[in-house]
């Protein structure tokens, strides 16, 4: 009578240690299908940020030469029309450029805040994946406690 009390023991322990492992093997490859897509998402963000700093770039260095361009005129116009000579003419418009600059650099500072490096979507997936993992093993465990009589 003895040996026939094991053996459901030994089943349920074979049976107890199968789930857990089962459950094991389930989050690793949930865990590594949420880093695949979780790196796939970053390399798909990436593409988008080299394509648009490209075209930046290039509208930043036009943009740039029109500026230098307007101002020399600016400061031309100014030390023409006025009895500033033209070095103060100068002074002045670099000045104010300068200033206008410092404004952007401060403003451009304060919205990095807004910049979000971390995939939004993987992480919620494996926020849900580790509550998951967490109800089974629960789950599991009440399923080994012995019912009462």
């Amino acid at each position: 009578m003895t040996a026939v009390n094991r053996e459901p023991e030994s089943t349920e322990n074979s049976s107890w240690s199968s789930l857990v492992s089962g459950i094991c093997i389930d989050a690793a490859k949930l865990l590594a299908h949420e880093l695949e897509l979780a790196k796939l998402e970053v390399q798909s963000e990436i593409q988008s940020v080299k394509a648009s700093v490209g075209l930046l770039l290039l509208g930043l260095s036009v943009a740039t030469v029109g500026l230098l361009l307007i101002l020399v005129m600016l400061a031309y116009v100014l030390s023409a029309n006025t009895t500033v000579p033209l070095w103060g003419s100068f002074g002045i418009i670099g000045t104010v450029t300068f200033l206008i600059g410092v404004g952007f650099v401060i403003w451009a500072n304060g919205k990095k805040a807004d910049i979000d490096l971390i995939p939004q979507r993987a992480a919620e997936a494996v926020k849900e994946d580790i509550k998951w993992i967490r109800s089974s093993i629960k789950t599991s465990r009440i399923g080994k406690k012995p019912v009462p009589h």
